[in-house]
């Protein structure tokens, strides 16, 4: 047994009938498909009378510009955690060239 079904999703007003997985079940296909569901609605809101694949074209961009923000805050955090451990890294090394041929203390 594959351990696939399929789940229907409703996308700006259309119907679809998705594949799920052990990776995608059908919760996961249901709230990635309201999320965009979400974003083609306030795409549509702010660009009325565009063509469907058009609101579907905004709400792509939308989601990329949110992922790309989202990639850079992640890269952030990853940059400003290697500069702390580069420092602390520097901190112990000096403590321990600044301590060699002397017996160590206890740090506690």
């Amino acid at each position: 047994m594959s351990g696939e079904s399929a789940v229907s999703v409703k996308i700006f007003n259309q119907t679809y009938r998705l594949a799920t997985n052990r990776d995608r079940d059908a919760d996961y296909i249901q709230r990635a498909a309201a999320y965009l569901d979400e974003k083609m609605q306030e795409a549509a809101e702010h660009a009325s009378h565009r063509a469907p694949l058009d609101i579907a074209i905004l709400a792509a961009l939308t989601i990329a510009e949110e992922v790309i923000r989202e990639q850079q805050k992640k890269d952030d955090l990853l940059n400003e955690t290697d500069e702390q451990i580069d420092s602390f890294t520097q901190k112990l090394n000096s403590e321990e060239t600044s301590t060699d041929g002397e017996s160590p203390s206890p740090r506690f």
